[in-house]
């Protein structure tokens, strides 16, 4: 896990739990990080054997921004509760 995560883990369990969405699948899933913006993307595993040589891209799952006070915000995606959602 990048340093983000962990550091913001709180809230992002909060988030999760708040949105009914599976905090444990979160954290498996893969991360891009940049100064303020964590993104959460899901990697298949059967997919992208070539590296390069393969385009498979990874579908974002969630993306998470912290704004220039500190405050997290949170956008799902298309996939959000295709790969987060919990298993009734």
């Amino acid at each position: 896990m990048c340093k983000l995560f962990d550091d913001w883990t709180p809230q992002i369990k909060g988030y999760c739990d708040e949105n009914g969405l599976d905090f444990e699948k979160a954290k498996q899933l893969s991360q891009s990080w940049g100064r303020d913006i964590l993104v959460l993307q899901y990697h298949d595993p059967k997919k992208g054997k070539k590296g390069l040589l393969d385009e498979t891209p990874m579908p974002l799952v969630l993306l998470i921004r912290r704004d220039k006070t500190g405050k997290l915000t949170f956008e799902k995606t298309q996939y959000t509760e295709r790969y987060l959602n919990k298993v009734s």
